[in-house]
């Protein structure tokens, strides 16, 4: 993953690092020192954010079904 990568992520799903930190149980400086270079993005990172995403559509698809079920 590249800086870039990481920060339209974050602009995707509306996030701010300290966001993130909080959702991966983490310290907000680990997060914060991710920079692709010198404090590479952890390999698990992708299937992540792919994985938060599909929660997403998940709970909106639930909240529309609320009232049918």
């Amino acid at each position: 993953m590249t800086k870039d990568n990481f920060d339209n992520y974050l602009q995707k799903f509306n996030l701010n690092k300290k966001d993130l930190a909080n959702l991966l149980s983490l310290p907000y400086g680990t997060v914060n020192n991710w920079n692709g270079i010198s404090k590479p993005f952890p390999s698990w990172l992708n299937s992540w954010f792919y994985y938060y995403e599909k929660s997403l559509k998940f709970d909106k698809i639930k909240e529309l079904l609320k009232d049918e079920i």
